[in-house]
């Protein structure tokens, strides 16, 4: 996949995750990672795992298809 999907990738979680009114570090914990780690995932600088992004999608109350479908 290009970087340009995991730059949409990662600013659809931040979008979806303020939507919520999760801070950062509220939302990698539920996650069960680091806040500076999340950061990076939504500035599309590091790649989730799927096991990770499974989790996020799961936060946002989403299907991890829904997470994944980018337009």
């Amino acid at each position: 996949m290009s970087n340009d999907f995991y730059l949409k990738l990662g600013k659809k979680i931040y979008k979806l995750r303020r939507a919520q009114k999760l801070s950062r570090e509220k939302f990698s914990e539920l996650a069960g990672i680091n806040d500076y780690y999340l950061g990076e995932i939504e500035r599309g600088e590091k790649k989730a795992s799927l096991d990770i992004l499974f989790k996020i999608a799961n936060i946002l109350g989403l299907k991890i298809h829904e997470l994944l479908n980018i337009d």
